[in-house]
């Protein structure tokens, strides 16, 4: 199954491959497939913080209040051979995390609520 994050330019998002203190606008739809979910987390920022978009050339204010969800993929979803040992293969644990700032809380809300259906003991 796969979970569509409706593109907006109040969520923003990171992986991996972004360089730190660095966000990427959500300019086209994301995908998630659930079956490769592993660890899911959800919390709200307390405090202001400020990082940069992904090519450095403006500031990205996430203010309090800006609803997080953090996914971490299963390692198989990506590997690569070892540079000392190319027998070998590194299996890396992807991630991604998004953020839905307060202009895009009824996004959060619906992205939510299938999360929400997936879980069988669900206690909200």
């Amino acid at each position: 199954m796969l979970l569509k994050i409706r593109k907006s330019k109040a969520i923003h998002f990171k992986s991996n491959d972004t360089p730190k203190g660095r966000l990427i606008n959500l300019s086209s739809h994301l995908y998630i497939n659930l079956h490769q979910v592993t660890e899911l987390s959800h919390y709200t920022l307390k405090q202001t913080q400020e990082m940069r978009t992904l090519d450095g050339t403006s500031q990205v204010v996430l203010e309090s209040g800006t609803k997080v969800l953090h996914f971490t993929l299963v390692p198989t979803f990506a590997s690569y051979p070892d540079k000392q040992d190319p027998q070998r293969r590194i299996h890396e644990r992807r991630f991604y995390t998004v953020y839905f700032t307060p202009e895009a809380q009824q996004d959060y809300a619906v992205v939510r609520q299938v999360l929400n259906g997936q879980v069988f003991n669900n206690d909200d």
